[in-house]
């Protein structure tokens, strides 16, 4: 009977299993693209570091020094060590561990020649013997035959390093005894007979210690030593340690919070009550890079959590509205059961076991659709833009299968609220509410949609007022930018407005139909009525339309503001491409050096009042290959103007106005009147200048004005003010914590542009940045191999272009616009979907009342039309709807997220932006639901005859 109830009704059934399945997987996505990306910023931050550093990131080396030479201490030290190390490090499948290299050495012994006559037995020698596991094959030969693994002829063979050799006055296969009251055994005879270096010194091998200081060192083989020195133990172990080298390319969370507990307790859990008998040192060189993962793990997580609220929403009213449609179609067959003596648990639960077999199904599969969705959400560069990131590495976990757990209980419970509401109805409470269709729906009654503003436009006011305390106390929002309220009170403002729309659209069609009622066609006539009278069973579908819609236009309108605006702050303070400088020859003294301590001071020439430079080549970087534009730049920090009775410091920038226009990168709409305006009007005049409007403000300047400019040491110059500015590249006119005025408030950053030439040539010649514009798809390495190849010395390069890649990596915006897109994507599909379903199902419950119309003579064609309008009027309201809702929300709540910024340092100003390309792809998906709806309407009219239709009126 189950089996047969979801046959007849395939079609909700379907789509349900859809919803379930959208479900699960959206959810069971967030922990796998969590972990995803955090592994792919871990392996990112680990590569960094081991290029800055030198020191593999994988690596995990602790050496313990031996504080006693009691031999019961020794040994259980030795046991311990081995113990922990092979179930803690080497055998930890956390770690990955690709080399595990033990050390061993004793305390220093004196050494005397064997045979005196061939060696100097006047040499003092102090050695101590060693072992390192796998040594021979990280070395290179450099004279003799690697040692015996057993003892030859009753000596040891060993290695020696080339200083160690000298350091001992060794001769190489000449044999010596061990003479020391120390050691237990004196019939211990050593042979060097291998002279060895490190063969390739970026080996990881060597990252704890290579062969450097071992210049009284004698290697012996690890097995050898083992048997024969720690077994027995004839001469006291001095150190013991070992490194183990992980592949840092498949570390996750868990390894960085396993590798951070290594590197603090690592000596006390391994030597427990020992730990005092040893000195120890422990290295773990990728600690560093990994320190900050657990609190980003935390922030991740809710902000993943904040940016799916809307897409939950969205699925739960889709949950809804397929139910209660699946619950309406059978809500005569519920009826009748309750009337014949079912109880509601027997209905409930029939339906609960239906449910539930399409939730098992789903989560089945949702989890691995969930792991297709990470793939998705990790390829997004920007919004709806992809990009092939191969190293996303996205595997299914626990975490992923208990929130697809989650996702199943909640969708189960979700679907069965309908059923529960519906069946405890009987057939006579079904007939009175038919007779009570005009009443009015229960959320017009309690004014939801007024309840659901209020609620939305109070929470802009309270974030608004967040917004402005951080400003006044100079703090940043970003903790606040992953409050699930910011992402979910814009779904409340588009659901709360969406049904005030809908409870006066009636009104809007009687307006409509008015305007038209002694013109309209018959057909047409009919269409207006019957929406303006039965406009209840659309309420759902519009609602819904307005809902996926408005979410889509605000998630795109969010997501494209955030990436632009945050583009935008690195492009404006970086100011071009590329800005590099060189390295200027010049006559100032080195940097002094620390006095000796003696009884007479070194006395050291007094530095130069000016210090002269030598311009290096221009020619050299502006003919780079790549390069479109070279500009130069000179800055000065710490410079100074007077005008009037008033002073004060500012950044003076000089620059030639034709290269620097073509070379520097401006927003529109920064400045009054064009950024290129300004650059011609002071082109004419080699002492105009730029004044930025926080100077202007300060010294109370106009154009016209003339100014003292210059800087410490240098006498100033005379420039006049041809321009007033509100910003300029690379100069950020906000407050920022220093200095302060009179009044206690934070000092404005002040701005003076002025001519290269004239800076140089009545001020002094300093080095100056070169401001690159590279052509479309310039190779940047191929400009740095150039740069390398010309010999050009650097002392600054800032790579605009890189920074803002570097930022699209950022996991916060990744998931952003992995979030958004994906929501877009499921807000177009699901919307998709619901339209699909109710029209479907609209259309098979209108059946009859089709057939009465063709046999009342209304022809195919004046149908097709009925239902046209009919759809416009519906589908077309709710997606224009939808549209205005969505700009709407976005024009509200979108400044808000300046929150994920510096509210009072963002440059240019925050500005919410909108792109009419997602507009059309709405429109164009709404077009093909309008096309598709009217398809299968054609179709099953076209199969519907009049005598099925009195037969359908008769039954």
């Amino acid at each position: 009977m189950l089996l047969r109830k979801m046959a007849r009704n395939y079609w909700l059934v379907i789509c349900l299993f859809g919803g379930m399945l959208l479900c699960i997987a959206l959810t069971s996505s967030m922990p796998i693209y969590k972990n995803a990306v955090l592994h792919h910023m871990l392996v990112l931050d680990l590569e960094r570091s081991y290029e800055q550093t030198g020191e593999h990131p994988g690596m995990v080396a602790a050496q313990f020094t031996m504080q006693t030479d009691n031999a019961k201490v020794q040994a259980s030290v030795l046991k311990r060590f081995d113990a922990y190390w092979s179930s803690h490090i080497a055998g930890n499948p956390l770690l990955h561990v690709t080399q595990d290299q033990k050390l061993v050495e004793t305390v220093r012994f004196g050494l005397a020649p064997a045979d005196p006559t061939r060696v100097d037995p006047n040499v003092k020698r102090s050695a101590k013997l060693a072992m390192r596991s796998g040594i021979e094959a990280h070395v290179r030969l450099i004279d003799g035959k690697l040692p015996s693994a057993a003892k030859a002829n009753g000596v040891y063979e060993v290695m020696v390093t080339d200083s160690a050799l000298g350091q001992l006055g060794m001769l190489l296969g000449q044999e010596y005894d061990i003479k020391d009251p120390k050691v237990k055994d004196q019939a211990i005879r050593v042979k060097p007979v291998a002279v060895i270096a490190e063969k390739d010194l970026n080996d990881p091998f060597w990252g704890m210690q290579d062969l450097k200081n071992d210049q009284n060192t004698l290697f012996l083989p690890e097995r050898l030593f083992e048997r024969d020195f720690i077994a027995k133990r004839p001469i006291i172990i001095g150190k013991l340690g070992g490194t183990a080298i992980g592949d840092y390319s498949r570390f996750d969370l868990d390894t960085a919070a396993y590798a951070l507990q290594l590197k603090t307790n690592l000596a006390p859990d391994m030597m427990g009550a020992y730990n005092y008998s040893v000195s120890s040192s422990v290295s773990v060189p990728g600690s560093e890079a990994m320190t900050a993962y657990g609190e980003r793990e935390k922030t991740l997580r809710a902000l993943l959590w904040s940016l799916n609220v809307p897409l939950f929403i969205l699925i739960a009213f889709y949950f809804f509205m397929v139910t209660s449609m699946l619950v309406e179609r059978q809500q005569s067959e519920i009826a009748v059961l309750r009337s014949r003596g079912a109880s509601r648990k027997h209905l409930v639960l029939m339906y609960a076991v239906e449910f539930g077999l399409l939730a098992l199904a789903a989560f089945a599969i949702g989890p691995w659709l969930g792991v297709a969705f990470t793939r998705v959400l990790g390829a997004t560069s920007t919004f709806l833009n992809f990009v092939d990131r191969g190293s996303m590495k996205a595997d299914m976990d626990a975490e992923s299968w208990k929130y697809a757990a989650g996702a199943v209980i909640a969708a189960w419970v979700l679907n069965l609220i309908p059923v529960f509401v519906a069946t405890k109805h009987s057939i006579v409470d079904q007939k009175r509410a038919k007779a009570r269709d005009g009443k009015r729906p229960v959320w017009q009654l309690f004014a939801v949609d007024l309840v659901l503003i209020a609620i939305a436009l109070y929470g802009h006011y309270v974030f608004r007022q967040r917004m402005t305390d951080l400003v006044k106390l100079g703090l940043d929002g970003k903790s606040l930018s992953a409050d699930p309220l910011l992402y979910t009170i814009p779904t409340l403002f588009i659901l709360g407005f969406g049904l005030l729309m809908i409870r006066l659209y009636p009104l809007f069609v009687a307006v409509v139909y008015r305007m038209g009622r002694r013109l309209w066609a018959p057909q047409y006539y009919t269409t207006l009525l019957l929406v303006i009278r039965r406009n209840r069973i659309y309420h759902g579908l519009m609602l819904f339309l307005i809902l996926t819609v408005g979410t889509g236009i605000y998630n795109a309108n969010t997501a494209r503001t955030l990436n632009v605006n945050m583009e935008d702050q690195i492009r404006y303070a970086g100011g071009s491409d590329i800005v590099l400088r060189q390295h200027w020859e010049n006559d100032a003294p080195p940097a002094a050096s620390p006095v000796p301590q003696a009884t007479q001071p070194v006395q050291s020439a007094p530095p130069p009042d000016i210090i002269h430079y030598m311009e290096p080549p221009f020619e050299l970087i502006e003919s780079l290959p790549g390069v479109d534009t070279a500009a130069k730049v000179f800055t000065k920090e710490e410079g100074e103007a007077w005008l009037g009775t008033k002073s004060g410091k500012v950044k003076l920038v000089g620059i030639d106005t034709d290269a620097f226009g073509n070379a520097a990168w401006m927003k529109d709409g920064l400045t009054p009147y064009p950024f290129y305006d300004y650059l011609n009007v002071i082109a004419s005049d080699t002492h105009a200048v730029l004044l930025s409007k926080t100077a202007a403000d300060y010294y109370g300047a106009k154009v016209g004005d003339t100014l003292d400019v210059g800087w410490e040491g240098i006498r100033p110059t005379r420039l006049v003010v041809y321009g007033i500015v509100p910003y300029f590249p690379a100069f950020n006119p906000n407050p920022v914590a220093g200095p302060k005025e009179g009044d206690g408030k934070p000092r404005n950053p002040m701005l003076i542009v002025g001519h290269l030439d004239t800076i140089q040539n009545e001020l002094g010649m300093e080095p100056y940045d070169v401001w690159l514009k590279l052509k479309p798809g310039a190779n940047r390495q191929a400009l740095l191999g150039e740069m390398e190849k010309r010999q050009i010395k650097l002392e600054k390069f800032e790579d605009t272009i890189g920074s803002i890649a570097e930022s699209r990596m950022d996991p916060f915006r990744m998931a952003i616009n992995g979030v958004m897109t994906l929501g877009f994507i499921i807000s177009l599909a699901v919307s998709f979907l619901g339209f699909m379903l109710f029209w479907l199902l609209l259309l098979q419950g209108r059946m009859l009342q089709f057939g009465i119309y063709r046999a009342m003579g209304i022809s195919f064609k004046q149908l097709l039309g009925m239902m046209t309008l009919e759809q416009l009027l519906t589908t077309g309201a709710g997606f224009f709807i939808g549209i205005a809702t969505g700009f709407a929300a976005g024009q509200i709540y979108v400044p808000l997220f300046q929150l994920s910024f510096d509210p009072g340092r963002i440059v240019p100003p925050f500005q919410v932006i909108s792109d009419h390309a997602d507009v059309f792809r709405l429109g164009i998906s709404t077009c093909l639901m309008l096309a598709a709806g009217l398809v299968i309407l054609t179709w099953l009219m076209k199969r519907m005859n009049i005598h099925q239709a009195v037969k359908l009126g008769e039954d």
